[in-house]
């Protein structure tokens, strides 16, 4: 399962990116990622649109080289 799947997954896209952010930032501690990038996979995972990862660098962990 990709990264971005797992954020959505974790935090649905009922759920506000604020709602999101505690489960989020808690899954970002556990791989060394930060919360920005963890709520972009969120996005990114939610629309499919590539241009949600805009600005996150490919090498991260929970995001897709875009």
């Amino acid at each position: 399962m990709s990264a971005a799947r797992l954020c959505a997954r974790n935090r649905p896209a009922y759920l506000s990116d604020t709602a999101a952010a505690d489960v989020l930032a808690l899954l970002g501690r556990r791989i060394g990622e930060t919360l920005d990038n963890g709520l972009a996979a969120r996005r990114y995972g939610i629309s499919g649109d590539r241009r949600a990862l805009s600005g996150v660098p490919c090498h991260r962990t929970w995001t897709v080289c875009h």
